[in-house]
Parts: C-alpha cells; structure tokens; sequence
C-alpha cells in the first residue's frame, strides 16, 4: 500500500510561483486532466468519498474536488456541458474525422454553430458556492484544434492554399465563440485560470506554417489570452509537439502566463524549462511513455532529477506531460506523488 504524506494546498503560493513572483516552499502540481477511471481507482484505494452517498446529485463534482485534494493540486478542471459541434465526436478524447463538416461555402453558411445561451453551466454554479477556498476551477478552450478538426487536417491544410478566406471566415466564427465563452466564464469568481488547448506540433515541428500560425490563428489567441488576464485569471497553453518556433510568440505576443505538455522525445521538460522558465511558467514534465514503461522506482529516480532542475527558482508545477490516462499504472503514479511530497 502506497502512502501520501497529507499536504496543505496554498492557491495564492501555487499562482505566486508559476508567476515566478515568490519561490516555492514545496513542490507544486497540476494535471491537464485525470481519466475517470483513474479517479474512480484513487478513490477506491484510499477511501477518498467515504461519508458521501451514492445518490448524491453532485457525487461525480465532490469526487473531483476530493482527489485535486489528494493529488495536491490547487487547480480543479471544469466541464460546462451542452456544447456541440455538429458533425464531431461529442468526447474531446475521441478521434476527430479525416474529413470535417466543413468542406465548402455552403458546408459554412449552414452549419450549426454552437451557442453562448446553449451552455450548461450548472456545474462551475455549484462550484462556486461548494469549493473549498484553496481551489480554483479551470476550463479549456480550444481554436486551432477545433477549426482543424472542423475541416479535417489535411483537408485544412489543402485549404489553407486553396481557400485560404473560407479558414479565416471559419477561424473567425469558432474564435468569436470561444472569446464569448472566455468573457462569459470570467464572470465566475472561482474561476483560476483557462488553459487553450491546441495541439500545433509533431515529433520535429509545427503542423501548419508558423507564418499561417501567426496570422491566422495568433490575433485570436491573443483575444482570448488578453481577456482572461484583463479579467485576473491566468492563462494557460496546452500545446504537443515541437513548438520552438512559435514560443516566443506564445510568450511576447499572445502573453501566456504558462504552458503545458512535454515529451521527452521532443524536448525532455528539464531542457524546456532552461529555455523559457524564466519567461513563462512550466507545467508537466513527466513523459506519458516513460511512466506507462517504467517500475515504481524508475520514476521516483526520474521525478527527482527533473525537481533538481526545475523546482528551486520557481515557475514549475510537476505533474503529466499529458492525461493522467488508464493507461498509466497506479503505482507509478503514485510514486510521483509519493517523490514530489517527499522533495527538499
């Protein structure tokens, strides 16, 4: 049986730190997000519902807020519900189709775009009133993901030559949506951070042209970045892939405060954060394939060395460079947490 020192949760500290306004007094966490499976298999290990009933309506919100606990993050990930895009998987983690709804004008002038009034947004209410103090909510938003998945990507991609407007009018539609959406989500107060999330890169590169990247998509990232800050939240890039070409203008031009997902075999995080954690914050770290690989002690030795890199000067929160996915074997994860609680 694994165990997990008990930790107090500081959501001022963890925010001063990924700021790089104070140094850290321990080791921070953050997770992109932790599959429902994986959440159900900490609860039952460790009892984290005992005293709540099953039938509770909100059971499925208290066991999320009970295992951010645990984990010892300070950030809680939200989902407002009722939004559809027709034509794509209703799950973020399904398969988009080769080829999207999208494919003309026509496809365009008679989609149904999704709405503000159409959000459900009675989760994030009841987080309002029932979150501890030293959580936070956060919630994704995506744009380049979503027009790509819209046309399909190497239909976008022929696109981009072929009817390079029909994306921009697309782009304009889906980021005037979601800047509505950022502008109607800062209104609650329990409301942290808004992480982007848009996968831009592969194994070597970028997906699209960084020149397409900075005029067709960057001017709405920036919207969306500047209103969540204007409004005091702090926003986040999720993005895979090698991105070195477009982190500088993640940082300086649409003003990300920090950034998120790593692979080892693009760029290990203790290199990323050499490279920019003194400009932005870093979150993640450890490499989805290595821990799904490695025994309990081989990511306690390997949490350990990204923590003497990444932990003393502050701007770091360890944690998946990606989902914590059924994948990922318990123990090993557990043995992160166990190496992170135990790091001076």
């Amino acid at each position: 049986m694994s165990t997990i020192k008990s930790i107090q949760l500081d959501l001022p500290g963890a925010l001063a730190n990924l700021r790089r306004q104070k140094l850290p007094t321990r080791v921070f966490h953050f997770e992109h997000g932790v599959e429902t499976p994986v959440k159900q298999a900490l609860c039952d290990r460790f009892d984290l519902l005992a005293g709540v009933r099953s039938s509770d309506p909100h059971v499925h919100l208290i066991r999320d807020i009970r295992v951010n606990q645990f984990i010892g993050s300070e950030f809680l990930r939200a989902f407002p519900g009722g939004i559809v895009w027709p034509g794509l998987p209703a799950s973020a983690q399904a398969p988009p189709p080769a080829v999207g709804p999208i494919q003309s004008w026509r496809d365009y002038e008679g989609y149904s775009w999704p709405k503000i009034e159409d959000v459900d947004w009675s989760d994030l209410a009841w987080y309002e009133k029932n979150l501890p103090d030293h959580l936070a909510m956060w919630v994704m938003t995506y744009l380049f993901q979503m027009i790509s998945n819209l046309f399909g990507f190497e239909p976008m991609c022929l696109m981009l030559y072929e009817d390079r407007d029909l994306v921009r009018a697309v782009v304009e539609k889906v980021g005037t949506f979601y800047l509505n959406y950022v502008a109607r989500l800062c209104q609650f107060s329990r409301l942290g951070a808004i992480n982007v999330g848009d996968d831009m890169g592969h194994k070597t590169g970028t997906l699209v042209r960084p020149d397409d990247l900075r005029e067709l998509f960057f001017p709405w990232h920036k919207k969306i970045v500047t209103q969540v800050k204007r409004s005091g939240k702090f926003a986040i890039f999720h993005t895979c892939g090698q991105v070195r070409d477009i982190m500088d203008d993640l940082i300086d031009d649409v003003g990300i405060d920090a950034k998120h997902s790593t692979q080892d075999v693009v760029e290990p995080v203790t290199e990323t954060y050499t490279r920019y954690g003194r400009r932005v914050g870093i979150l993640g770290g450890i490499d989805i394939d290595f821990v799904i690989r490695a025994t309990p002690d081989e990511v306690r030795a390997y949490t350990r060395n990204i923590l003497n890199h990444c932990q003393a000067a502050g701007g770091f929160a360890l944690g998946l460079g990606n989902w914590v996915e059924l994948a990922v074997p318990l123990d090993n994860y557990l043995a992160m947490l166990e190496t992170a609680r135990g790091y001076t």
